[in-house]
């Protein structure tokens, strides 16, 4: 009889952060996705424009209060995970998980600013939502072919995020790929701002 060999604590930890990958992007892109050509289309946007706000502000809040939701959301399924991983199999560095934690929450971060960034552009929700996936899969799967080159592409984080859960050495474009992304938000807040000042109906 063939048994499968049993998984490592670790390695439960980074198969969650794996599916996290692909339903979790899809869950982020739909909830972020109608933020601002919503609230464009149904003419609230030009009701906040009559306020002394800034576009960056709008932006920014909105990046805020998305990313605050849904880091809180993934903070609660991720210790439950590790919570049972902990019951059906074995403990782990609790360092690790927080670590690996703070790292993917860098990541959804990054998401929502993308998303925020193509609903500032476009109008059609389906539009922004095939856009913002097809972008995140693309990258993810050229990250695997081509990880040196990639290596400080912000997609990468949800791999480094499951090297350190699995107590793994942390590869050498760790440290460049969250510096790259940092930087990219704030960009792209800068670079959404600038567009929402040109199209705001």
């Amino acid at each position: 009889v063939f048994e499968m060999p049993t998984p490592s604590s670790g390695e439960v930890m980074a198969s969650v952060l794996s599916q996290l990958n692909s339903v979790g992007l899809l869950l982020i892109v739909v909830a972020v996705m109608g933020t601002i050509s919503d609230e464009r289309k149904s003419g609230a946007l030009t009701m906040v424009f009559t306020r002394p706000v800034s576009p960056l502000q709008i932006v920014a809040s909105k990046t805020v209060a998305h990313s605050l939701l849904l880091v809180v959301s993934f903070i609660c399924g991720y210790f439950l995970a590790f919570y049972y991983t902990i019951l059906l199999f074995s403990t782990l560095p609790i360092v690790d998980v927080l670590v690996s934690m703070v790292v993917y929450s860098l990541l959804v971060v990054f998401i929502v600013s993308c998303v925020v960034l193509t609903s500032a552009i476009l109008n059609g929700n389906g539009a922004i939502a095939i856009i913002n996936v097809s972008f995140f899969t693309a990258f993810s799967l050229a990250g695997s072919y081509f990880h040196d080159q990639l290596a400080w592409s912000p997609t990468q984080l949800g791999s480094y995020a499951s090297l350190i859960v699995q107590g793994a050495e942390i590869e050498s474009g760790f440290w460049g790929s969250v510096v790259v992304t940092v930087l990219l938000i704030v960009v792209i807040q800068l670079l959404a701002a600038r567009i929402l000042s040109k199209k705001k109906i």
